[in-house]
């Protein structure tokens, strides 16, 4: 088979077919983490997204990228109220189009990693509060910086945008307990914090479409590891028709993430017409079970272990691991190697690099039959 491109490697496998190889590719990359093994594999502090990839062995981006080696500490992008300026002018190259958390946020003193201390859409007043924390979506600027970015930075690589379909910005700002109180007492509440965060999104998505991304990771957090945060009922009345809006305005290849076993959701996920699951926790979803029961509806991307593997194992657990997944996901076509979220800052270096050698290892086609 002729060498692809890390782009053709990409679509070829989100549409379930058979690239040259099993490609690589990361919901996200903590900027403290990239820039320490920037630092290790080249000595730069200051490196384009492409030079990153390249550098890592990687097939596609579209997280952030620290300049001049400013590393931010993860999830802070979302923990400020008054986001509107950063987010239409933003400072660091980006390719997130996430809304804010309408919450009361926390910071780790430690890290400088923020959290979601307290939701702040817990009634009818609360409402009000998306005209503080949403920016305009109809807003240029954004939209004319980054088609910049990927004009001035795609290279051979293929490059997505995050968004949200609404759910896990629902949970996060209500907070899960006003969330439940309102199913019964107010769910007319629920709908309408749903239907706003969608609507957000669904006019976004609608610029995207006309930008040249490649395809679209959408990030949805719906269920824990024994299973999800609501009942299937209760997610098909006030989830699925909400998300169901943006999800009906994107005109490109995309992936669905959530953390957790979404076995009983997968069915109904299905609906919204996506092209892979991410990130298919091996402590909660059984990646051969996936393979057999969804692997001819839905491109397989994930499944290396952030728990253990990645942040706790030795390089040789994380090559047996990768050469396992591979074995499993990657015959005829259609798996990506991810991370089970993303590359953390907490993951070890030396097992990063592990991973990396061990999917141009294991991951040409035709595959070894060696495993």
């Amino acid at each position: 088979m002729a060498e692809m491109t890390p782009r053709q490697r990409v679509l070829t496998a989100l549409a379930r077919g058979t690239p040259d190889r099993v490609p690589w590719m990361e919901n996200d990359v903590e900027e403290t983490l990239q820039v320490r093994l920037m630092a290790r594999l080249t000595g730069k502090a200051d490196y384009t997204p492409p030079e990153f990839c390249r550098a890592l062995g990687l097939d596609a981006f579209g997280y952030h990228f620290p300049p001049a080696g400013q590393a931010m500490a993860g999830q802070s992008l979302q923990s400020t109220e008054s986001f509107h300026s950063s987010y239409y002018y933003p400072t660091r190259v980006t390719f997130d189009f996430v809304p804010p958390w309408i919450a009361e946020m926390g910071s780790d003193p430690e890290t400088g990693r923020a959290y979601v201390e307290r939701g702040l859409l817990t009634s009818e007043e609360s409402i009000d509060l998306f005209d503080q924390f949403l920016p305009d979506p109809e807003h240029p600027a954004r939209y004319e910086r980054v088609q910049k970015w990927i004009a001035e930075y795609r290279q051979e690589f293929a490059v997505f945008a995050r968004l949200r379909l609404g759910a896990a910005s629902v949970l996060e700002s209500m907070g899960l307990d006003a969330f439940a109180y309102a199913l019964c007492d107010n769910p007319g509440l629920v709908h309408e914090v749903h239907r706003r965060f969608s609507e957000w999104s669904a006019r976004v998505v609608r610029h995207l479409n006309e930008l040249d991304f490649d395809f679209f990771w959408v990030n949805d957090d719906v269920a824990v590891n024994k299973g999800p945060l609501m009942s299937p009922a209760v997610f098909r009345e006030f989830f699925l028709p909400h998300m169901r809006t943006v999800a009906r305005e994107i005109r490109k290849p995309w992936i669905y993430h959530s953390d957790g076993n979404l076995f009983p959701l997968l069915d109904d996920l299905l609906t919204l017409g996506m092209w892979a699951i991410h990130p298919i926790q091996p402590a909660a979803m059984d990646l051969a079970r996936m393979k057999r029961e969804y692997g001819d509806r839905v491109c397989l991307v994930g499944n290396i272990d952030l728990d253990y593997t990645l942040t706790r194992g030795a390089p040789a657990e994380v090559d047996a691991e990768v050469r396992d997944r591979i074995a499993i996901a990657g015959p005829n076509g259609g798996y990506i190697v991810s991370s089970a979220n993303s590359l953390t800052d907490y993951c070890l270096e030396e097992n990063v690099l592990a991973m990396a050698e061990a999917v141009r290892r294991w991951g040409k086609y035709p595959l070894s039959s060696e495993y």
